[in-house]
């Protein structure tokens, strides 16, 4: 059974690599690279690398959303990410700024795949590398550094008892210090947006009409509520928020933290997005899985 897993993995994650190498060799890029005068030379390292960053990223989400059990759930998490992720329009820009980008997007489902692993365990070992990479996580990607400090501070208080006993804790104090640094870096904007009514309403009907005109969001809305509609279809949002817990608190905070938007409106915009991206990635998985065992 593991046999056939790898084999799946290895024939999956190639099929993604050779075709986006392919395809970012046979397009050619609309712009110039920064390192010139030696674009021809620097263009195949910025079209590997482009390869790379972007079949981790869909490793690291198939991992984290369970999609990555068969050959069609890999491919169709590939597809899934071209089609709703933010920011997916920059993943195949061939220039330094699709490489950000795509590193920025690796980030977060690694570190979230890495706070689940060890957020029941107990160890004394390599603390301060994950403290270390929770500032990283959280101060580099500014879409996702609230909702996930909040998260993680309401996860803090629900385990308060046995917190510092688990692994985990050097992450989230790592995501705190990270986010603090954020705010910090933007206080007097933070605190304007923070305290002024005015701003806070404008930039909340700001938010909500860019929101509409996403995709990613009106689709993962539009179907949470037709399953709140339909008793079974209660049940199984029951069952995605508690399998994959943490993201759900993270969509949910960046839905309650967008009105502030303490580190700017296009930030909580990709954030909700972002987070938006994974809820309706599980909801699709569910649905497909009851759909191919014909229970709807």
């Amino acid at each position: 059974m593991k046999n056939n897993l790898f084999w799946t993995h290895v024939i999956g994650y190639g099929i993604i690599f050779v075709g986006v190498w392919a395809g970012l060799i046979a397009f050619p890029a609309k712009t110039g690279y920064m390192w010139e005068p030696w674009p021809s030379s620097i263009s195949s390292v910025v079209n590997f690398l482009t390869t790379v960053l972007f079949t981790l990223f869909v490793c690291l989400t198939a991992h984290l959303a369970h999609t990555d059990r068969t050959l069609a759930g890999i491919l169709a998490t590939a597809v899934f990410i071209i089609f709703f992720c933010p920011g997916e329009e920059e993943f195949f820009g061939r220039d330094e700024a699709a490489l950000t980008e795509l590193s920025s997007q690796c980030i977060v489902p690694f570190f979230i795949s890495q706070y689940n692993r060890v957020s029941q365990k107990e160890f004394h070992r390599w603390y301060l590398l994950m403290l270390l990479m929770g500032i990283f996580c959280s101060f580099t990607h500014n879409g996702i550094t609230i909702p996930l400090c909040c998260a993680f501070v309401w996860l803090a208080f629900q385990r308060h008892e046995r917190f510092f006993r688990q692994a985990c804790w050097p992450m989230v104090i790592g995501v705190i210090i990270g986010t603090g640094l954020s705010l910090w870096k933007k206080w007097d904007d933070s605190l304007n947006m923070a305290t002024d009514l005015k701003v806070i309403t404008s930039v909340t009907s700001i938010a909500m009409k860019t929101l509409w005109d996403t995709k990613v969001f009106v689709l993962s809305v539009g179907l949470t509520a037709y399953l709140t509609s339909r008793r079974e279809g209660r049940k199984t949002l029951l069952y995605i928020a508690r399998r994959h817990y943490v993201l759900a608190l993270c969509a949910l905070f960046s839905l309650l933290t967008l009105p502030f938007a303490p580190l700017g409106i296009q930030n909580a915009v990709t954030g909700v997005c972002f987070f938006s991206m994974f809820w309706l990635l599980f909801l699709c998985q569910h649905l497909v899985g009851q759909y191919l065992n014909h229970k709807i």
